[in-house]
């Protein structure tokens, strides 16, 4: 199976059409180009871009890992991928929240209803003969307190589904936080130095 690497953090590495600087230049590959290697022959690598161009480049500068400006990048965009689902959390947290406010009002009123028909029905059956109203607010009351029950129910599911959000949230901005402050600042540590490499 085929080896691959990638090209170091020069600028740009010469792609010769043999093992020496005698041959001539194809073209020049950009750093962090990921090449699969063919060969090898006194400090020499015989690579094949993604192309299918085939060429000689120094080994000594040639890299296993992608270039630190590479992987700098790669993990910018990971940060930014959970600080844009953390966003997308809060949103939907906010959502979940105004649902709950909103079915605790419905309840609460809910609750009024009952509690008025309720005493409208003692009041009925404390002797003003009214047979059928004290039926029909029974059936009422049998509603409201189904009714009373779906409410609840349905806004303990929205709390247990809001703490799991918090969580992942939580989660996700510790994540976010371990990331930047350990894997970030290493990376452009890398980074600097190998300038300073390059430059000396």
């Amino acid at each position: 199976m085929a080896q691959e690497r990638y090209i170091s953090d020069e600028l740009a590495l010469d792609l010769r059409s043999g093992p020496g600087n005698q041959y001539r230049i194809q073209r020049m590959v950009p750093a962090g180009t990921p090449v699969e290697v063919l060969g090898e022959d006194s400090g020499w690598t015989q690579v094949r871009l993604d192309n299918g161009l085939e060429g000689w480049v120094l080994t000594r500068l040639l890299s296993d890992q992608p270039s630190a400006r590479a992987r700098l990048s790669r993990a910018e965009s990971a940060l930014e991928n959970v600080q844009s689902d953390n966003r997308e959390l809060e949103t939907s947290l906010a959502e979940a929240r105004e649902r709950v406010d909103e079915l605790e009002g419905r309840l609460a009123t809910s609750v009024a209803e009952r509690e008025t028909l309720e005493q409208r029905i003692e009041q009925a059956e404390q002797g003003l003969d009214l047979y059928q109203e004290n039926e029909d607010l029974k059936k009422q009351v049998i509603d409201l307190q189904r009714t009373i029950q779906d409410l609840e129910h349905e806004r303990e599911r929205l709390r247990e589904r809001d703490d799991q959000r918090w969580f992942v949230a939580g989660a996700s901005v510790l994540a976010a936080g371990i990331f930047a402050g350990l894997i970030l600042p290493r990376l452009r540590w890398r980074r600097r130095s190998s300038w300073s490499s390059g430059r000396l």
